[in-house]
Parts: C-alpha cells; structure tokens; sequence
C-alpha cells in the first residue's frame, strides 16, 4: 500500500509488492493497471475545502495485489471442472445401468417363468401324447377292426398326434438350449460331419424319392467337428425338411460341403418357392412363417430353422441364408473344424 500527495510525490509506503510508474495527471476516479502478475488501484482522496465548500484533493492512495495464485486457481478451475464432469457422468451412467437393471429385473423374471412354464409343459405333455399316438398305432395295425366311417378320423387323430410330439419335442429341445446358452463341451466328441449329412441325406431320400424330387449331394471325405453327433443331425435333418417341403415335384435339393482353413460349410440350396427379401431377417424366429400358404403344411410349426440357428450357435457356427422368389433357397452352415491329427486318430 502506498500514500501519495497531491503531486504524487510518496509520502508513505507499507508491502513488499510495488509497481513501477507514477500517479497519472488529473486523476479524479478509481484507476486500475495491470501489469504481469501485478493488479494495481489507485484512488484520489478528497476532503471539503474550508473556504469553497468544494471537495479538495489532498493525496493518492494506491493498492497493489499479486494475481499469481488467482492466476493459479484459475488453471485450476478447468481441469476440476472436466474432472468434475466425468466423475458426474460416470454417476449418470452407473445410476442409468442400475435403473435399466431394476427395471429389467421383472421382464427377466416373467421371461424366466414362461421358459420354464414351456420346459414344464412340454415335458409332462410327452407322457399323454405318447399314449395317444401309440394307440392310435395299435388301431391302425387291425384295420379291420375299424369301422369305414372311422378310418378318416383315427387317420386325422394319428397325424395331429404325430405333429404335436414334434412340436412339444422341439420346444423342450429349445428351452434345454435356452437353459444353458453355453453348451457342457466335455461330453462333446469329434464327429465325422460328412457321415452326419450322408445319413440325413439317406433318411430325406425316402421322402424325395415321393414328392419326385431328386436329391445331390458333393460331400468331402475326413471332416471332422466337434459337437454333438444327436444335435448335429437334427439341424441338417431340419434343413433338408425345410428344403424339401417347398420345393415342388421334378425340381432338385443339393447339399454340397465346402472346406476352409479352420470351418467347414455345408450348403443346402433348394429350387423351391423362395423367401421374398423383406422376409429373410426372420426366416430364424420361432413360430415365423412367410406367407399364409405355409400354415397349412403339415408338420410345419415354424421351429425347424430356430432351432437349426440354435444349435449351430451352440457348436462355435452360424448359418446364413439367400433366397430369390421362384428360384430357390440356399441355407448355408458355418462349423469349425478340429484337429486333423486329433480327427484321424479318433477315426482310427
């Protein structure tokens, strides 16, 4: 702090901090100056003149403060700031995840009930349709015991039986894989994949050689996966299905293998009726059918391709589809292959 007259010769100064440069002229308000770190104020200091009665400048006041640590705080500030605002938007999120969590807990615990209500029905429906198909089998072994008027009906009981079966074993089959997303690969074994498909391929035979559709295959010898050899031809044995139902009469089914590096792909191209373009995102969806005409196919519940998707995931795969209206389908399976040394042991 420093005191200076009217002429703004120092009279008296107190502080280790003092600028340089003298009282401006004819000073009559508050003056403020900047110089590096240095903010200084000066003020005139007014007394009533005894004769006039106006004021009457007697001196100079100035005040000098370091800005350093205002400086400081100032660099500061930006960096609390960003620092603050992570910190709060780290809050946001863990308090958004823990809310969506909370709030997905009911949904989760419904979706749970309903898997397990369908695990639980379709298992204790197995025992009544098992007796109501073999009855109706043991009925139609002694055809003359039936009365004409009645051979229709035991025939429509006979294949609504029979299509209920498959339905409630593919929906148990679904909620097992549903139940455990990751597969107990210790009961796993190398499966020779070209012999899985020969033997779907010999069992879809019987039903092409019926609806005069001629069946192809190209298979390649000592392919080996490593998987479950009941899954593995339930998928190619649901592929083929689906390839024959909508594939008319005099027109062709292949199934050919192709080897990669690590995978082996097994395509099943039919010349069916095709899936319009709009439709191929849900062709895997459970209980999806394309077009009304669908639904009246017999034994066609709509879980055959889901459950195809679903076990081909489960073995470290993927199946993708193409289709073109009126030209056809092709299914295409995606599997990793195993060790050939490891293969070729196991074989022998």
């Amino acid at each position: 702090m420093e005191w200076f007259d009217e002429k703004g010769q120092l009279l008296v100064k107190q502080g280790n901090l003092f600028p340089s440069g003298t009282i401006p002229e004819n000073l009559d308000s508050p003056h403020i100056v900047v110089e590096g770190i240095v903010r200084t104020l000066t003020l005139p200091v007014f007394k009533p003149s005894t004769d006039t009665g106006n004021q009457e400048l007697t001196g100079y006041i100035r005040v000098s403060k370091s800005t350093e640590a205002l400086d400081a705080e100032l660099v500061r500030l930006p960096m609390g700031l960003s620092i603050g605002g992570f910190v709060a938007l780290g809050l946001t999120a863990f308090g958004a995840i823990w809310l969506i969590r909370q709030s997905q807990r009911p949904i989760e615990k419904s979706f749970q009930q309903l898997k397990q209500f369908t695990a639980d029905a379709s298992h204790e429906l197995r025992s009544p349709l098992t007796a109501i198909k073999t009855s109706v089998e043991v009925m139609q072994m002694y055809p003359e015991r039936i009365h004409p008027a009645d051979v229709d009906k035991v025939a429509a009981i006979a294949s609504a039986s029979k299509q209920m079966t498959r339905l409630v074993e593919d929906l148990l089959l679904l909620s097992r894989m549903d139940g455990a997303p990751t597969p107990i690969k210790h009961q796993w074994i190398p499966v020779p994949i070209d012999e899985i498909l020969e033997d779907q391929i010999n069992c879809a035979d019987i039903e092409a050689q019926r609806t005069r559709i001629t069946l192809k295959s190209k298979l390649i010898k000592d392919l080996w996966v490593f998987g479950d050899a009941q899954n593995l031809k339930r998928l190619f044995g649901n592929l083929l299905e689906n390839a024959l139902q909508y594939t008319p009469g005099g027109k062709t089914v292949t199934v050919t293998m192709f080897a990669m590096e690590n995978h082996v792909a097994i395509a099943v191209e039919d010349e069916g009726i095709g899936i319009a373009a709009e439709d191929l995102p849900h062709v895997f969806d459970r209980f999806w059918r394309a077009d009304p005409g669908r639904c009246h196919r017999e034994g066609n519940m709509g879980l055959g391709l889901a459950i195809a998707q679903t076990i081909a995931q489960a073995h470290g795969g993927n199946i993708t589809v193409t289709s073109q209206i009126g030209i056809g389908s092709c299914f295409r399976v995606q599997l990793p292959l195993v060790n050939l040394k490891y293969s070729s042991r196991s074989k022998g």
